[in-house]
């Protein structure tokens, strides 16, 4: 089958069954679609295409490898929350409840549960520097202690 004949809404749906629910999920969150080079990417109006991930990424990464590649977030961040995952729990936000707690494949927030401090992950995407990266981590980690 040649995928890259098939017409958008096609290879779109073919793509999406070699996938687990929370993946497509994510998809449709973000509204990604398929390209023909099996890149899933943005086609938002009045905006320049943008690349997330090839369909191979997608189809053998964790959900939090996907939801930290989507928000531009590095490596270390994605191993430090890979580890200590267990110390968060997955939130977003609506207008008229608040936050609101979800699965990790919708979140926008991540609340460290003894300190109850909610962490947006655009804000983590803005710490570029390790040191800053881990002064944030041992803070942290000093709120598990107590």
């Amino acid at each position: 089958m040649n995928l890259k004949n098939m017409d958008q809404i096609t290879r779109d749906n073919f793509l999406k069954n070699e996938l687990s629910e929370e993946k497509v999920l994510m998809i449709e969150k973000f509204h990604l679609e398929s390209s023909p080079d099996l890149y899933w990417v943005s086609r938002r109006e009045n905006s320049h295409e943008q690349i997330f991930f090839k369909h191979s990424f997608i189809k053998n990464s964790s959900i939090l490898l996907i939801l930290f590649r989507i928000n531009r977030l590095c490596f270390g961040k994605v191993k430090y929350f890979a580890e200590n995952i267990n110390n968060f729990e997955p939130m977003f936000y609506d207008y008229k409840l608040g936050f609101q707690t979800t699965q990790l494949w919708n979140a926008d927030f991540l609340q460290h549960k003894k300190s109850g401090l909610i962490i947006d992950l655009r804000y983590l995407a803005g710490i570029t520097e390790i040191e800053k990266f881990r002064e944030f981590c041992s803070s942290l980690e000093e709120k598990d202690k107590n």
